[in-house]
């Protein structure tokens, strides 16, 4: 097969041949070239303009990175404790690739700032659980679009006859809840994890495009430390970082950390993260009636789905079609935060946030708090390697080695906005009003 090589910002040259050419150029993986990476972080960071293309391209890349080295490091393990041989893990090697290059194909536009335009799982869905509201994930699509429009490439090329490979397969390591465990699961840990090659990736590259250096970290030393161990408690087979690269394991988290507290979650940012929001319902509203995308359901809406993109978006709030949010996207004048806790609030402050709430919640905008934590410990705690490769082995958590981890707390920070020509007023009013309770 011919190779292709394609520059890149981070890697240098990342390479691919002709069967993922093809995936490349699908017209639904082209979609990918059309929505940001980062939404509307633009607005902060002007640099912050690279796309989920780039990033899939890169991820891709990375996740054989690591296969390759877990090989080059464990090949003893796979062959004698999990049975893996040289044809099982050509295969396996391939579904990753193929994993990691469509693990966001189902974003919607202006990445995470769609989520909550989602629709929720329906009653008599596989994923509908009695009691919560939950909506389905741009995962659910990648899982769903893949499925449509992916599934000739995949198995009818004539490559496959070396492989085998069903599109289930690929969607099993994206969260196919259908899809019965096999073997190559061991690698889904690569695309989804604390330490997999997205979240690896991301931190590099949007780094380099907004100018900054919160998000660097050894690449190399995480690569080279990079290895899979099973866990003599559940017998499963985990991604790990041996014991020499802890350090490097250590300085992603506070990487993540880092760009957490001064990029995804940036006043402003989150901000035209609101307004977006906004400006999409605002179409959908117009265009699908219920306000929300599409259901993963069948052919007809997953077309209809992947219709939408930045591109389209931006042309309808051109048109006035994204309401009052739309015309502050096109005028930056987004509304501005008013009041805010610290970090990690105590009582205190939380006390204090809902007292400012509760008087001026007819002048307040929206209010804002994380939707999930940056970095989870317990059985989510990256984990490292001792002694590999000897018959004292062992797992030990990430926070039980590093004190800095240990002492990271979850960000709760709650913030208050109001509109932009009031927010000057309301926030003088609010010290005022602090300062009559003391």
């Amino acid at each position: 097969m011919n190779v292709y090589e394609s520059r890149d910002v981070i890697y240098g040259f990342i390479t691919f041949d002709d069967w993922e050419r093809e995936v490349i150029n699908h017209p639904v993986f082209q979609r990918l070239r059309r929505i940001k990476q980062l939404s509307l972080t633009d607005m902060v960071y002007p640099g912050a303009n690279h796309t989920r293309f780039e990033h899939s391209l890169g991820v891709m890349h990375l996740a054989t990175l690591f296969f390759d080295n877990i090989l080059i490091k464990r090949r003893q393990f796979l062959e004698k404790e999990l049975r893996f041989d040289e044809a099982g893990l050509r295969r396996d090697r391939r579904i990753l690739r193929f994993a990691a290059l469509l693990h966001d194909i189902g974003h919607s536009p202006f990445s995470h700032a769609g989520e909550e335009l989602m629709p929720y799982i329906p009653k008599g869905h596989p994923k509908y659980k009695e009691g919560k509201d939950k909506r389905f994930s741009h995962e659910d699509y990648s899982i769903a679009i893949i499925k449509a429009f992916f599934r000739d490439i995949i198995e009818e090329h004539e490559e496959n006859e070396n492989y085998n490979i069903k599109v289930e397969d690929i969607t099993a390591l994206l969260g196919d809840e259908t899809v019965k465990p096999k073997r190559s699961l061991i690698w889904k840990n690569i695309i989804s994890s604390q330490l997999d090659a997205d979240r690896a990736d991301y931190l590099l590259r949007d780094s380099t495009h907004l100018g900054i250096r919160y998000g660097i970290y050894d690449k190399d030393r995480l690569v080279n430390t990079v290895s899979i161990a099973k866990d003599q408690e559940t017998y499963g087979t985990n991604l790990v970082v041996e014991e020499g690269g802890w350090h490097v394991a250590e300085s992603l988290v506070i990487a993540r950390y880092q760009m957490f507290t001064q990029v995804y979650f940036h006043k402003t940012r989150r901000a035209y993260d609101h307004h977006i929001e906004s400006a999409i319902k605002a179409i959908l509203q117009e265009n699908e009636k219920s306000g929300f995308f599409p259901l993963p359901d069948s052919e007809e809406n997953l077309k209809k789905y992947i219709d939408y993109d930045d591109w389209k978006i931006y042309g309808l709030i051109k048109e006035g079609m994204g309401g009052d949010d739309g015309e502050v996207i096109l005028k930056r004048i987004h509304d501005k935060c008013i009041y805010e806790t610290g970090e990690v609030p105590d009582e205190d402050e939380l006390k204090r946030f809902e007292d400012v709430w509760n008087e001026f919640r007819d002048e307040i905008s929206f209010d804002d708090s994380p939707d999930k934590s940056w970095y989870k410990t317990g059985k989510e705690d990256i984990l490292i390697l001792c002694n590999p490769n000897n018959e004292d082995e062992q797992l030990k958590p990430l926070s039980s080695i590093s004190s800095i981890v240990r002492a990271m707390q979850p960000i709760k920070q709650k913030r208050l906005y109001a509109r932009n020509g009031e927010s000057g007023a309301l926030r003088k009013k609010i010290r005022a009003y602090l300062e009559g309770k003391k």
